[in-house]
């Protein structure tokens, strides 16, 4: 009986996360009794602060003491965000507040992880089925980016829901992570997992390259963790080592070609090479120029004090952010920030047109520390550094290393380059994830294989 309950909440759980993370921002924009899925969620999230207490009321042990720091940590981000709507004068009954506080709001899906996931059997059937349908989740990804979205798809959630998008590469990349963590905590034999490893972030390199130099890099730091983690393996094990570089090695030549819209054939007449059909190397030059991704990162220059660079969407949000503080400091708000009112002042500058977006929608600093500044000050963005600091040691403490870092650095990366925790599916996804694992580890461990 209790087995059958914690696989319907588990499958809630993993069914939630899956349509989350492939269809994204429609799907959170689809509406239930009037209200959208995005702002229920939101709503979840500030139902769910309190469950800490009354666990401690009711002296249950479903969240372990290892966890006390980081919750008198969570109420302190709590008790901050009210200090705010106080100083700032915001009207806590404004749907905006809450709104522009999603990022504390997401905060308690870790609970979700900590308490419900709080056990160490689990039906092995039961996982594998979930397992591999995240595994298939990243391919699904790539054929919907490269043209193959289902046109019932796209019309349903432009009838149904507020907005309809393409996903986006950060959504990309946490499927990615997802899907291989689960591999490699729920598949035993490390020469299958590692097979689909090296071909899933092999293959979605490219189309990250062309779609998001943030994701791309995001990928790339997951897969040298992960490279670390396992060195151990690699170097005992050559000549799987060599396998999996040939897997690697060809599922990004495939995906290159692919994704740069190259007819890919292997020329058996024996006539001369087209112009269009590159060599690989050309291929990925030709990608990385489409989102100029060299030129981001090689091209930053200091001018009048401030940091720039040459390329035209990093120079937009280094602006953004330098004109966060300066603004800040001038009106002597570094300490309580600007608060939940409104739209950040800077984005409306009318010096600097086009920080709301063609749409005029856009209200995001495209970075997740700089926004927790923005909104509530030094105070609250040293809570959430200590609180990330307090997870890595709860984690070193109870497990002994610091494999969880394979999901947060990639996370957090993207972050600071994205708006991608200022929305709703990727910070409830990753928190929610992030849970899990911090329940399971005991259980099924991230970093595991047979020397």
């Amino acid at each position: 009986m209790l087995k059958n309950i914690r696989n319907i909440y588990t499958s809630v759980f993993f069914i939630g996360i899956f349509l989350l993370v492939v269809f994204n921002r429609p799907f959170v924009g689809l509406s239930i009794l009037g209200y959208r899925i995005g702002e229920l969620l939101i709503l979840f999230g500030l139902l769910l602060t309190p469950l800490p207490l009354v666990l401690k009321i009711f002296k249950t042990q479903l969240i372990d003491k290892e966890y006390d720091v980081l919750l008198k940590l969570f109420y302190g981000i709590l008790a901050l965000f009210f200090i705010s709507v106080l100083v700032n004068d915001s009207n806590i009954l404004s749907s905006y507040t809450f709104k522009s506080s999603s990022y504390i709001w997401t905060l308690p899906y870790l609970l979700v992880g900590f308490v419900f996931f709080n056990f160490k059997d689990s039906d092995e059937k039961f996982r594998m089925i979930f397992l591999s349908i995240f595994m298939f989740a990243p391919i699904v990804h790539y054929l919907f980016s490269t043209g193959y979205f289902p046109n019932f798809i796209i019309d349903f959630f432009n009838e149904f829901s507020d907005k309809f998008e393409f996903t986006k590469a950060s959504d990309i990349m946490i499927t990615l992570l997802i899907a291989n963590i689960l591999c490699f905590k729920f598949l035993k034999n490390t020469f299958i997992k590692m097979c689909y490893f090296f071909f899933s972030v092999s293959f979605m390199l490219p189309l990250l390259l062309l779609m998001s130099r943030g994701s791309f890099v995001s990928t790339v730091l997951f897969f040298i963790t992960v490279v670390f983690y396992y060195r151990k393996y690699f170097v005992k094990n050559l000549k799987n080592s060599i396998i999996f570089m040939f897997i690697g090695g060809v599922s990004f030549v495939l995906s290159t070609y692919n994704v740069n819209d190259i007819d890919f054939s292997f020329n058996l007449g024996g006539g001369a090479i087209a112009e269009n059909d590159l060599s690989v190397v050309e291929n990925v030059k030709t990608i990385s120029k489409k989102n100029n991704t060299r030129k981001a990162f090689l091209s930053l220059y200091i001018e009048d004090g401030r940091l720039m660079s040459i390329d035209n969407t990093t120079n937009w949000r280094l602006d953004i952010w330098q004109d966060v503080f300066v603004d800040m400091n001038s009106k002597n708000l570094i300490i309580k920030g600007y608060g939940h009112n409104s739209i950040i002042p800077v984005m409306t500058d009318p010096s600097a047109p086009g920080r709301l977006g063609r749409d005029g929608l856009n209200e995001n600093v495209h970075n997740y520390f700089v926004n927790i500044f923005a909104r509530g000050g030094a105070f609250q963005l040293f809570a959430y550094l200590a609180f990330y600091i307090t997870l890595l040691n709860i984690w070193k403490k109870k497990y002994g290393d610091y494999s969880i870092l394979i999901f947060i650095i990639p996370i957090l990366f993207n972050s600071t380059l994205d708006m991608s925790m200022e929305g709703v599916q990727y910070p409830i996804t990753f928190f929610s994830f992030l849970g899990y694992l911090f329940a399971t580890e005991g259980s099924s461990k991230t970093i595991n294989f047979d020397v």
